[in-house]
């Protein structure tokens, strides 16, 4: 490539690639105004907010005002520290949802040797309008799942509902749902703020395993323009991540035709019809470097060996000779003359060989 189009082309790189991490909208932030007994805001106060699990640490000052803001946080638990000249050290325990705009803020205290401690913890949304709901991950891992499709559980948020029957998807043979009226084709899916609807069905693209999932919110209302596109649900989901300690899980679901009664309508001369169904696999994650780099991976693997069990009408000997005298359907019509072929029989001139 000619030098002198290389450096114009790493800066468009570098900023679309900007601009892609700015637009990812399963992100939080925490902002709030740091105060003195007074309730007067202490400017120039040293805030560090430290990922408990990674130990990812941000540093910012509050400004004349006493505010502070820290965004494009990953959800998880953190600990804000925050220091300020003449006055006690305080440090607050938060846990961080997908999407969340957290507010802390933070009175100080005179100066002491021991650090105040608080534990905050609000689920309100208090700077914005949305209307959502998180199903974390002791709701996703806890509850029972058809086919381990955590999806299931957006039936949990108020105003949703199943697809309606016969809809279009409700017939596709997998997971759909109404919010508030809307169309079961009407919402939005997002993974990991990665854009995932299936282009033909716009139902989800991608069903990661359970094992594989932090948590997801779901937006039902007045959400803002960074989701849009749909009038129906924004469901964003979350995937885990490594830590500084390393986490695992394996699993398996078994069912096999031993257990099974044998079907109604399977002949009794005959063994049952097989099934059996296995649904396996496992996740994995902890550090590459403690503090600084981290892994996470995870399998599941389904495997169905099925007999199915079909009613059907198949033509008796006579019928097969043409003759349908005793037959239960009635007598086929003569296509030439539009009445029924005399005593029930289709002359041999009518039927083909293949036919026959």
């Amino acid at each position: 490539m000619n030098q002198n189009y290389r450096l114009p082309l790493l800066v468009l790189t570098l900023l679309a690639s900007v601009t892609f991490v700015n637009a990812q909208t399963y992100r939080g932030a925490v902002r709030g105004t740091v105060y003195d007994p007074q309730r007067r805001v202490i400017a120039g106060a040293q805030i560090e907010l430290i990922n408990s699990e990674t130990n990812q640490t941000r540093q910012v000052q509050s400004d004349s005002k006493g505010e502070y803001s820290i965004a494009s946080l990953q959800p998880g638990l953190y600990r804000i520290e925050v220091t300020a000249q003449g006055f006690q050290k305080l440090e607050e325990r938060i846990t961080l949802a997908v999407n969340q705009e957290e507010r802390v803020d933070i009175e100080m205290t005179i100066s002491s040797h021991d650090p105040v401690i608080v534990d905050v913890s609000d689920d309100l949304k208090e700077d914005s309008v949305s209307l959502s709901t998180v199903i974390d991950t002791p709701q996703i891992t806890g509850l029972p799942l058809d086919g381990r499709n955590f999806y299931e559980l957006t039936l949990l948020v108020p105003g949703a509902v199943p697809a309606a029957q016969g809809s279009a998807g409700s017939v596709r043979g997998d997971f759909a749902f109404s919010v508030n009226g809307a169309r079961e084709d009407g919402n939005n899916f997002l993974l990991d703020g990665v854009y995932n609807v299936d282009p033909k069905l716009n139902t989800f693209g991608v069903r990661p395993s359970v094992d594989a999932i932090r948590e997801f919110e779901m937006l039902t209302s007045t959400y803002d323009a960074s989701f849009g596109r749909s009038p129906g649900a924004q469901v964003n989901v979350i995937l885990n991540s490594g830590t500084n300690q390393v986490h695992g899980s394996a699993f398996e679901f078994l069912r096999n035709a031993a257990l099974d009664g044998r079907n109604f309508f399977a002949p009794s001369t005959e063994p049952k019809p097989k099934y059996i169904r296995n649904q396996f696999g496992g996740a994995i994650g902890g550090p590459i470097k403690r503090d600084r780099t981290f892994f996470f991976a995870d399998y599941e693997g389904t495997r169905s060996r099925e007999g199915i069990t079909r009613v059907s009408n198949v033509p008796t000997l006579e019928e097969r000779q043409g003759n349908f005298s005793q037959s239960l359907f009635g007598v086929p019509t003569n296509p030439f003359t539009g009445m029924p072929f005399t005593d029930g029989r289709i002359p041999d001139f009518f039927i083909h060989p293949v036919g026959r």
